[in-house]
């Protein structure tokens, strides 16, 4: 016999007051409320609020925040003119050191929760800050509206338009200008994922230290795209110039880049330097957002890798090759193993361009790669990791527990499959040495994450 669940005694519409001591990612205080979870949009942890019932589910409420009775000391105005209705950030009303707080917990609560670790308190160290909260992106993906260009709003598919971004690494106001008046001078249908109609599907925007703007129009087709007269201005305009090109996305969704890109003028190309390293960056190339940042992230990468210049090492997942070809010079061998040809096309070009000749990449499935190499007489001193968002093929857990690597430095974006991971090598004999969370993405919920594993001696 079947118990009908009970439904909760809440209506949309109620009114309730709630103690806050969680924050999603996305930006969402966390309640509890006669057993509920309650989520409300732009409360902080400390704080007692005043919310009405905007979603009611079986286990949980969503709430529309009224009022705050009792504010928290960490909440800031958000430097942003667009924030929160642009969906790009989503603690800008947190301060900078709460932030670094709040994603060390987010960690640790799923190492906890999720991997089951104890006492691990002391094995997570305080999350990395970045040196600023602004102008850190070296890379931009603007939408395109008839009002204009800009970002998503949180949870959907309306585009914020904006006038500037104080997150991208070079201002940005004139370049917004340009791209806005041109958008609206072409007349260019805009593309829309649901009927798969229009055409102008995007602007890609990408930067370097040095000041360089490469610029990349993205269409369904070239039909009717006349780039003539945005060339001229952005010449005319923008010294900081040095890459002008259209993409071709023919292809239904939202996948941003198509596999053709052809340049109006300037270099294919922008160069970054990451420890000491350049690296070369087309549009589609996979590089980190926040430069400074990722060298902060690499550097604790070797440090955890702790190399004598004797060490084999595998560096699966390795996109474009940046963490293999830094650290190359403190190692005897570096093998990159990434599914992605074009990336893998990037690294070995990365490689040659570093004259690097002790680091060889292949294309592949990392833990199928990895058991040939090994096969072969390859040896693994050091095993680096850094998968997307869903985490290690658990195949190639496998794989790296049976190779016996004694040492692993797992970089994650995701805590969450992070801890799962961590998990399933802890059951089969790695020990978790230390945690350090960084913060690349200030004013949102995002946290990288490297942990050093090192295998226990039975």
């Amino acid at each position: 016999m079947k118990h009908k669940t009970k439904k909760n005694a809440y209506r949309i519409g109620d009114r309730l007051v709630v103690d806050v001591t969680d924050l999603t990612a996305r930006g969402e205080g966390v309640a509890h409320h006669n057993g509920l979870t309650v989520f409300v949009g732009g409360a902080l942890p400390g704080e007692r609020v005043q919310l009405r019932v905007a979603v009611v589910k079986q286990q949980y409420l969503v709430g529309t925040l009224e009022a705050i009775q009792v504010r928290t000391t960490v909440r800031q105005t958000p430097p942003c003119d667009y924030f929160p209705e642009c969906g790009g950030c989503q603690w800008l009303h947190l301060n900078a050191a709460a932030q670094a707080e709040q994603k060390r917990r987010r960690v640790m609560g799923d190492l906890v929760h999720i991997g089951g670790f104890t006492d691990i308190a002391d094995k997570v160290c305080a999350t990395v800050s970045a040196d600023s909260a602004v102008h850190y992106r070296n890379k931009a993906q603007f939408k395109i509206s008839e009002e204009g260009i800009g970002f998503y709003a949180k949870g959907s598919h309306q585009v914020i338009p904006i006038a500037h971004c104080l997150n991208q690494m070079t201002p940005n106001d004139d370049l917004i200008l340009i791209l806005n008046q041109w958008v609206k001078d072409s007349q260019i249908p805009i593309y829309r994922e649901d009927s798969g109609t229009g055409n102008l599907r995007g602007i890609l925007v990408r930067a370097n230290r040095r000041g360089d703007i490469m610029v990349t129009l993205i269409a369904k087709t070239l039909s009717g795209v006349n780039t003539e007269r945005l060339a001229r201005r952005l010449q005319e305009s923008l010294s900081e110039l040095v890459s002008f090109s259209i993409n071709i996305n023919p292809n239904r969704g939202n996948r941003v880049l198509g596999e053709e890109t052809r340049v109006i003028f300037g270099a294919p190309t922008i160069s970054e330097t990451l420890c000491g390293r350049e690296f070369q960056i087309s549009p589609a190339s996979f590089f980190q957002v926040n430069t400074e940042q990722a060298e902060k992230l690499y550097r604790q990468v070797i440090r955890y890798a702790n190399l004598t210049g004797q060490e084999s090492v595998f560096d699966l997942y390795c996109g474009t090759g940046t963490i293999g070809i830094c650290m190359a010079d403190r190692a005897r061998k570096v093998t990159g193993i990434e599914a992605v040809p074009e990336a893998i096309a990037d690294a070995k070009e990365n490689a040659r361009r570093n004259n690097i000749d002790n680091i060889q990449f292949f294309c592949g499935r990392s833990e199928k790669i990895m058991s040939e190499r090994l096969a072969a007489g390859d040896a693994a001193d050091v095993v680096v990791v850094d998968p997307p968002r869903k985490g290690c093929a658990r195949l190639l857990l496998e794989t790296i527990v049976a190779s016996g690597v004694p040492k692993i430095v797992y970089v994650s974006c995701n805590p969450s499959t992070l801890a799962r991971d961590c998990r399933c090598l802890a059951d089969a004999g790695y020990r978790l040495e230390e945690v350090t969370p960084f913060d690349l993405f200030p004013g949102t919920g995002h946290v990288e994450t490297v942990v050093l594993m090192l295998k226990v001696n039975n």
